[in-house]
């Protein structure tokens, strides 16, 4: 493997690989990278900063309920802090990568910090594992079910909110179904419910026992029954490739290494592992007309210089701001179809905040965006606690104390001079100042 194709590599299934592994690296062959990247995410860490009240076995009563709606703001954002301090410095990478797509996939908000916690914790034990048990899992996740208006779906009065999305947005994409199907798929997901104890209940008396046809198929179903129905239809594997393909390969798709890829994922039982193998050991993947063709994400963006120059804000509602004016907030997607990516990721002011992003970390910039959910004075103004490059000796992760992340990588000598960290530092800047830097 050549240096620019284990960049690539990382540059697309990690958060970033950090210079001073790169030469070990170079000794690998393809499979020994590949496999390292899948040996390294077997063992995870799910996200435990809030306590599950859901375990005490009891029903949350309506002022519990309301308390957590009022608080969920800045509960949201603790936990979208505690997740970006995760995937920057897990050594679990690909499986932390995947769990940022699934989330993007699957994309949920819902006003309860406690069941967010959980589906981010659901999505990321299936990251790596099944598609189907993915599905099933994801479609019974209380935070789900609430933010698609489930909870209202009734044998006598069905919505058809969360029958749509699993067909649209989850499963086969537009125009492969029609309304008819979409109508007859809600009477069969009547009576899955959240309960007062916050997890998913299945209420007999609210579904709809009658017959339903679904994409051809009569019976008297229930969501289950739906959901294998679904994933009995060839289009489903064509189009989560596809979307893998545009997130990890190229927002342009190569249709016939499409087909091949999405039959190789049918035929082994939606198998995501054995699907992103496949992927990885192929020439296809590494092929120069897909290098530096993705625009890295904000969150992409931010982790990956969290991860190289150990970046702590000294205010953390300061790095919400970012995410927020940058166009991307980990736990609030725009609406259920996530964000859209690629381009939509570049515009004028987005451009010029990522460009400027090593001068505001380095203290030697700052901005005042306006944004809507914050009064128009409030600016983006921080210093590092350490000077810019000397984040670079790389002393290894603080105040973390999961063995499962990387705590004791080599430090990385720095110029005594200090007219020439000065340089150095500048050129830096400057070269992560660069669009270029914004693909990978």
């Amino acid at each position: 493997m050549s240096e620019k194709e284990i960049l690539h590599l990382h540059h697309r299934f990690t958060f970033g690989l950090h210079p001073i592994y790169l030469a070990a690296k170079l000794k690998l062959s393809r499979q020994d990278l590949v496999d390292e990247l899948f040996r390294e995410s077997e063992r995870f860490v799910h996200l435990r900063h809030f306590d599950d009240i859901r375990k005490k076995k009891k029903n949350i009563g309506p002022l519990k309920i309301l308390k957590m709606i009022l608080k969920s703001r800045k509960d949201l954002q603790e936990l979208n802090l505690v997740w970006l301090e995760h995937l920057s410095f897990t050594k679990a990478q690909l499986r932390e990568k995947m769990t940022f797509f699934w989330h993007n996939h699957f994309a949920t908000s819902a006003p309860f910090p406690v069941l967010m916690q959980a589906q981010n914790n659901t999505i990321r034990k299936h990251a790596l594992g099944n598609f189907k048990e993915l599905l099933f899992e994801v479609a019974k996740d209380p935070a789900m079910i609430i933010y698609l208006n489930n909870q209202q779906n009734k044998k006598n009065a069905p919505n058809e909110n969360f029958a749509r999305e699993v067909m649209e947005l989850f499963t086969l994409g537009r125009a492969q179904y029609t309304e008819r199907d979409i109508k007859e798929a809600a009477r069969a997901f009547t009576g899955w419910h959240v309960g007062l104890d916050g997890f998913f209940y299945f209420d007999k008396n609210e579904h709809d026992e009658g017959e339903k046809t679904v994409l051809g198929r009569t019976g008297k179903w229930n969501g289950e029954d739906v959901l294998n129905i679904l994933l009995e239809k060839p289009m489903l594997a064509e189009f989560i490739c596809t979307k893998l393909y545009r997130a990890f390969v190229n927002p342009s798709v190569d249709s016939d290494f499409i087909k091949q890829w999405a039959e190789y994922f049918r035929n082994n039982n939606y198998d995501i592992e054995k699907t992103l193998r496949y992927l990885l050991l192929s020439d296809h993947f590494y092929d120069i007309k897909n290098r530096g063709v993705v625009i890295k994400s904000p969150v992409e963006l931010i982790a990956e210089y969290k991860r190289f120059f150990q970046l702590r804000l000294q205010k953390k509602e300061n790095m919400i701001k970012l995410q927020r004016n940058l166009g991307q907030v980990l736990f609030l997607p725009p609406n259920v179809a996530g964000w859209p990516g690629d381009k939509k990721w570049i515009d004028g002011t987005a451009l010029l905040i990522r460009m400027n992003l090593p001068y505001l970390f380095s203290g030697l910039s700052e901005f005042s965006p306006k944004d809507k959910d914050l009064p128009e004075s409030a600016t983006i103004k921080e210093k590092s606690k350490k000077p810019f490059l000397a984040s670079l000796s790389y002393s290894g992760v603080k105040d973390v104390s999961h063995s499962d992340y990387w705590i004791n990588a080599p430090d990385v000598s720095v110029p005594s001079s200090i007219e020439s960290v000065s340089i150095i530092e500048e050129k830096m800047r400057l070269l992560l100042s660069l669009p270029e830097y914004q693909l990978h």
